[in-house]
């Protein structure tokens, strides 16, 4: 039933912090910060891309996932013509590890705004 509590809920609302201590664990014991210089928001963001789609599927009918995905493909453009006329240049590595951490804060932020979003409906439904 939608807007109404239940456990699995619970986790999805726990599930950034158990992502971030996962990735946290997985790159310090392979060692993934030294020989490829991967750190934890890069791990991370598939999982809170699943994360954000269950929250958006309980709070309402529809996934708020496809927007979502729309958003980082701005996001993307914006990045290279940002670095278009600031550097007069796009290099790809500088390009791919600028946008994956700018991702990594939007979906950061974005679940954050679903999390509360869905205490909101939880508490006025």
């Amino acid at each position: 039933m939608l807007g109404s509590f239940s456990p699995i809920l619970l986790l999805w609302y726990v599930f950034p912090i158990i992502i971030l201590l996962g990735s946290d664990y997985i790159v310090s014991v392979l060692k993934l910060k030294q020989r490829f210089n991967i750190k934890v928001p890069d791990i991370s963001v598939p999982f809170l891309f699943v994360g954000m789609h269950e929250i958006s599927k309980h709070m309402s009918a529809f996934s708020i996932l496809p927007y979502f995905l729309l958003t980082i493909l701005l996001l993307g453009i914006a990045v290279v013509v940002f670095q278009a006329y600031r550097y007069r240049e796009i290099i790809y590595g500088r390009f791919f590890k600028m946008f994956w951490r700018l991702t990594f804060l939007l979906s950061v932020v974005m679940y954050f705004v679903l999390i509360i979003a869905s205490f909101i409906r939880l508490i006025f439904s």
